[in-house]
């Protein structure tokens, strides 16, 4: 267990080999060597944490048994509300917006001991694939600083991959967790639609997105999940669906069916991306009995995207986005690609949007058949490395997305759980393997990406230490 793994940090807390704020001081030495290379953070407030270490004291004191995260550094993408620490949604609008509440999730977090140590970057309304806006300078990758960290959870992602802290909790409305995620060589998870609970934010995809966990290691992205899930009385979508376990017991999962669809059904896919998670794939199978079958459907995403913008497009302007463009002093504030997609929802009519619901219909039944007979799907997370940065160049959002999201946004359209763990460097970059399961089965995927981890591949805590990236075949060779 790596020193800086959330689990080992608890640990060493709990048994007094450390205190919370000597961990907190080395986990803001480290942001500090990144942040000017990487720009993953809004906001660092190291006062609103030393509170919460101290709060944790009084907490002890009055007999509280230590929580799943104890003492963990922990940061939130500034879509979530935070209590007393700012909160911008990524947008000049609300560029000085200090929430009075957690949103429910973050308080969870908290409860469970978690110390928050700030927000992370994100584009205006977590709208881009790209983690850009007007606020502060583009976040950028931590492997190869001249390339995306992706979007919309960018700096969550890029503050991960760069070893500043061990978990940080992101949001997916079609990607955003587990693209940012695979470009920058860290897990991330994507829940089931209800596993955990939804608002408190602005101007969000309610049908589509929720929060998920970022981290290196699979078993820190299980125990933030578990800490943030379960049912809510303030979410009805929540109740009835609760938490998993992390370790499966079935003989499928010990050594999973698995089905490998290798064609996302848009151009641009970078062969050896494609061909190196499908060689992890049948590594991953060798190592635990289990086997590959092949499906020649392919992702359609040609098919489906459309529909899926079209009914996400309505939830950020049904959510906030019309008032803002309606009040010319707001709009003026706007970046031009939230503009644009509030401009291009108030096009949308009636008619459009229940046809884009029968087309959610046919992605569920192709996904249901896509699934059948096997545990989980296998895909790339996507189907390239890290675009590089080209400065003054933002494409709007419906330009640039396609490729990014031609192997993700599915599963938000369908409310499908799915997990991208790191499962190679193609031409020094982290590229991502996708395993998507039915819904609930959350624990199920944590567990094969925590065993994908201990016996197929590993990336090293951070890019600074590539040279130490081994696989576990390497490991164990005589």
């Amino acid at each position: 267990m790596n020193a800086h793994s959330a689990r080992a940090i608890r640990a060493r807390i709990v048994q007094g080999e450390i205190s919370a704020h000597e961990i907190l001081d080395e986990t803001l030495a480290r942001l500090a060597g990144a942040e000017p290379s990487i720009n993953a953070f809004l906001t660092v407030d190291e006062a609103h944490a030393r509170s919460q270490i101290d709060a944790l004291a009084a907490r002890l004191a009055n007999g509280e048994t230590p929580g799943l995260l104890w003492g963990v550094p922990f940061s939130v993408k500034d879509t979530y509300n935070t209590a007393g620490v700012r909160t911008t949604y990524g947008s000049r609008v609300f560029e000085d917006h200090l929430p009075s509440a957690d949103a429910e999730l973050v308080a969870r977090v908290r409860a469970a001991g978690g110390i928050l140590i700030g927000k992370t970057n994100t584009p205006e309304f977590a709208i881009h694939v790209r983690t850009v806006n007007d606020l502060a300078p583009e976040t950028r990758n931590p492997w190869d600083v001249t390339r995306t960290s992706g979007g919309s959870s960018g700096g969550a992602a890029a503050s991960i991959g760069a070893g500043v802290t061990a978990i940080a909790i992101g949001s997916d409305g079609g990607g955003s967790v587990r693209i940012p995620a695979a470009l920058c060589g860290a897990v991330g998870l994507m829940p089931s639609r209800g596993a955990i609970p939804r608002g408190g934010g602005r101007i969000g995809t309610r049908r589509f997105s929720s929060a998920g966990p970022i981290a290196l290691d699979a078993l820190d992205a299980a125990a933030l999940y578990f800490a943030m899930a379960g049912p809510s009385q303030h979410d009805g979508l929540t109740r009835g669906l609760f938490p998993t376990g992390v370790s499966g017991s079935s003989e499928a999962v010990k050594a999973p069916r698995i089905r490998w669809v290798g064609e996302s059904g848009v151009p641009g896919v970078e062969p050896d991306v494609v061909a190196a998670a499908a060689a992890a794939v049948r590594t991953f199978a060798a190592e635990t009995g289990g086997r590959v079958t092949e499906s020649a459907a392919g992702m359609r995403a040609d098919e489906f995207n459309p529909a899926f913008y079209r009914m996400m497009q309505s939830d950020r302007y049904s959510t906030g986005g019309r008032e803002l463009l309606e009040d010319s002093r707001t709009a003026a504030l706007l970046t031009d690609y939230a503009r644009h997609q509030f401009q291009g929802a108030a096009k949308l009519t009636p008619d459009l949007y229940s046809a884009a619901i029968d087309v959610q219909l046919a992605a569920m039944e192709h996904l249901a058949m896509v699934l059948d007979g096997v545990d989980v799907v296998a895909t790339p997370t996507l189907g390239f490395i890290a675009p590089s940065i080209r400065e003054g160049e933002i494409a709007l959002p419906e330009d640039a997305r396609r490729g990014f999201v031609s192997f993700t946004f599915l599963m938000n359209f369908t409310g499908l759980p799915a997990i991208t763990v790191p499962c190679g460097l193609v031409r020094g970059m982290p590229v991502g393997l996708q395993l998507i399961g039915r819904q609930g089965t959350e624990g199920m995927l944590l567990d094969l990406a925590a065993r994908f981890q201990d016996r197929v591949f590993r990336l090293p805590s951070s890019p600074t230490a590539k040279h130490e990236t081994v696989s576990a075949t390497e490991r164990t060779r005589p």
